[in-house]
Order: structure tokens, then sequence, then C-alpha cells
């Protein structure tokens, strides 16, 4: 149901993602996120699909008239 709203509102569902499973085992001692092989392949390729859809979806980003002078 979430895919309808999100649609609705004019997004783009992106199904590639980043899955953190018990986040404090992967945490140094300040805390910092060390992420494993695993989360390093998986954001490389979620961000890999951000770049495809921006790509795809800038020619609607840009106005459809020139602004008043």
């Amino acid at each position: 149901m979430l895919k309808q709203v999100v649609t609705t509102l004019k997004m783009v569902p992106v199904f590639e993602s980043v899955n953190i499973p018990f986040v404090a085992q992967f945490l140094d001692s300040d805390r910092k996120l060390q992420p494993n092989d695993v989360m390093e392949g998986a954001a490389t390729d979620m961000l890999a699909e951000l770049a495809r859809w921006t790509e795809a979806l800038r020619p609607l980003r840009r106005p459809a008239v020139a602004p008043a002078a």
C-alpha cells in the first residue's frame, strides 16, 4: 500500500536498499558504522540505481516554460 501512496506523491520507489541487521555490532568505539562487504555491495547497487533514476528523471525537473524576465 505504501507504493501506491509514494507514486501518488510523484515519488519513485527504489527497491535496492542497504539492510543493517543488529546495527550495534557494526559500530566502533566512536559509534561510527563499520560496514561489511555485503553492506558495501548493497550501497553500491543502491547508489547506481539512484544515479540511473536521476538521469532518467532529469528532463522532468526542467521548467516547462522559461520564467518571465
